[in-house]
């Protein structure tokens, strides 16, 4: 292997670990969201322009035509036209900004998904990929989007996991860890399950605070 080759593959290797290593746990809470809204009736919306197209489109087969025996067939396509409140919004960008991507995902009545380079864009779930060349961009989402639909098959192995679950409903408090804030309230997750909580008696919430949790209302932070 010449030198200029192993520097190649040694960047890829390099950027695909530093995604894997950021978005490890967040692939794994959009699977469950995902498995969550397929079983509600949901059908996937990938969507990309320009030669990101072609992956809106691998994606869409993927779970269209699943190509492990036993797997069960989603429903996907590449028409954001026909996305419907419940739907899941799937975007891919391999670098800059795209106005129809963002338009997409700024829907507020479905699960949104953002495939990017080091651009982001605002939606439910948000992978950047940290490199400038389009070309490693799309190598790492497409990794990215086949553990998606793997993690998503898991998920419907287990289906308890695709409950509805109300994690703050017990006689006691319990701890759980904040993976979205927004508009006063708290998204929190605890042993994969997801819950939205007030949170106007603690302060300055953010993502990744651990905080205490009771009757849909977040009673401290945890350090």
């Amino acid at each position: 292997m010449t030198g200029r080759l192993r520097g190649l593959v040694e960047e890829r290797e390099l950027v695909l670990a530093s995604f894997i290593d950021t978005h490890a746990d967040t692939l794994g809470l959009a699977c469950h969201a995902m498995a969550r809204a397929f079983s509600a009736g949901g059908t996937l919306v990938a969507y990309g322009t320009g030669a990101a197209a072609t992956d809106a489109a691998h994606v869409a087969v993927e779970f269209m035509h699943p190509v492990i025996v036993g797997k069960r067939a989603l429903p996907a396509l590449t028409a954001p036209d026909l996305a419907r409140p419940g739907d899941i919004a799937v975007g891919l960008v391999h670098g800059g900004r795209d106005r129809k991507v963002e338009t997409l995902l700024a829907r507020a009545d479905m699960l949104t998904i953002a495939l990017t380079g080091p651009t982001r864009i605002e939606a439910d779930f948000s992978f950047a990929v940290e490199s400038d060349d389009g070309a490693i961009v799309q190598e790492v989402q497409e990794s990215a989007y086949h553990v998606l639909w793997e993690l998503v098959h898991v998920f419907f192995e287990h289906p308890g996991l695709l409950a509805d679950a109300c994690i703050t409903c017990g006689d006691v408090a319990v701890e759980a860890r904040v993976v979205a804030v927004s508009n006063g309230t708290a998204t929190i997750e605890r042993d994969g399950a997801l819950e939205e909580v007030a949170v106007d008696l603690v302060n300055d919430v953010a993502v990744g605070d651990t905080i205490l949790c009771h009757a849909g209302v977040a009673l401290e932070r945890i350090d």
